[in-house]
């Protein structure tokens, strides 16, 4: 099984937190994927493809991070953040299991904040917090599948790869207490770039992610069409 569809059967139930574990065996036999960081998105993700180095990490952070209390809102070590960065960005290996589960979901937010323009690009974080505007929560979900469905097929899976993960964290706040809220507020600023310097944009930013989260696995928002079409 894929990383890919392993965190699809992760995030929707389909198969056992027991079950077969993301690979930490070395990479030597095949030649690693670079991450870029700091650069604009279609670089960053290269040939329509995810670095595979930041599926596992998601991968191993839904499976074994999820009942860490604070995970994506308490920062990891600096100093080890600083060393995978650069591991990463040479193409080299790193063992997930040498590192705490802060400093690796740092990375992720790292990576994403370091995107010029953001994820989703002034317009589409525009369009995401217009539909706010809309009461009613099932046309909100209609509006917000209408807008994720015309991104890219990398970044519908990049999404399905975070919000998945987020949405893993949430069904386990029992442990971890982090609700919905807590981790849209410690994601929003990697990234809804246009809203960093907006107290009252950021809140807005944090509302559509609660929403995002919430209702990942839902018909008409999110997941339905993502995992159907783009992790095939």
């Amino acid at each position: 099984m894929s990383s890919m569809s392993s965190l699809r059967s992760i995030v929707l139930g389909c198969v056992s937190d027991r079950g077969p574990q993301p690979s930490s065996q070395s990479h030597s036999s095949k030649r690693l994927t670079k991450v870029k960081f700091g650069v604009v998105l279609a670089d960053a993700l290269k040939d329509d493809t995810l670095p595979e180095p930041l599926v596992e990490i998601l991968v191993y952070l839904a499976r074994e991070g999820v009942t860490t209390a604070d995970l994506f809102r308490r920062p990891g070590n600096s100093t080890d953040l600083k060393a995978i960065m650069k591991r990463l960005s040479e193409g080299r290996e790193i063992q997930l299991g040498n590192y705490n589960f802060y400093t690796l979901a740092s990375v992720i937010k790292k990576f994403l904040l370091k995107i010029p323009g953001g994820m989703f690009g002034p317009e589409i974080e525009l369009q995401l917090l217009q539909v706010l505007e809309v009461e009613n929560r099932l046309q909100q979900h209609k509006d917000i599948h209408s807008i994720i469905s015309n991104l890219s097929p990398v970044v519908q899976k990049l999404m399905t790869l975070l919000f998945g993960t987020w949405f893993r964290i949430v069904s386990h706040s029992e442990y971890n207490t982090m609700s919905s809220e807590s981790v849209a507020k410690s994601v929003a600023g990697s990234l809804f770039h246009t809203c960093a310097d907006d107290p009252v944009k950021v809140d807005r930013a944090v509302h559509i992610l609660q929403i995002l989260i919430d209702d990942f696995a839902l018909e008409k928002c999110l997941v339905t069409e993502i995992c159907n079409t783009s992790l095939k």
